[in-house]
């Protein structure tokens, strides 16, 4: 197989740098990444800024992650 594999951070960032928003299940159901906290930490240890908001809803919650438009438009840098 000669198609290169992306690591788990590079395949978080750039569904983040679409524009899109990503939770821990999407990010399961999506990419098969179960540790996404982890990924998002990384990420941002490495300069990213990554914006997060906690969601309640039915007694339970989760974090959405997403990268604010300011920085995709001044070309957050890859």
């Amino acid at each position: 197989m000669d198609k290169s594999k992306r690591s788990q951070n590079q395949i978080i960032k750039d569904h983040l740098l679409t524009g899109q928003s990503i939770t821990r299940w999407q990010a399961i159901e999506l990419y098969r990444i179960a540790t996404l906290p982890t990924r998002i930490n990384q990420l941002e240890n490495t300069g990213l800024t990554i914006q997060r908001k906690r969601v309640d809803k039915d007694g339970k919650h989760w974090n959405v992650y997403w990268i604010d438009t300011d920085n995709l438009a001044n070309g957050v840098q890859s």
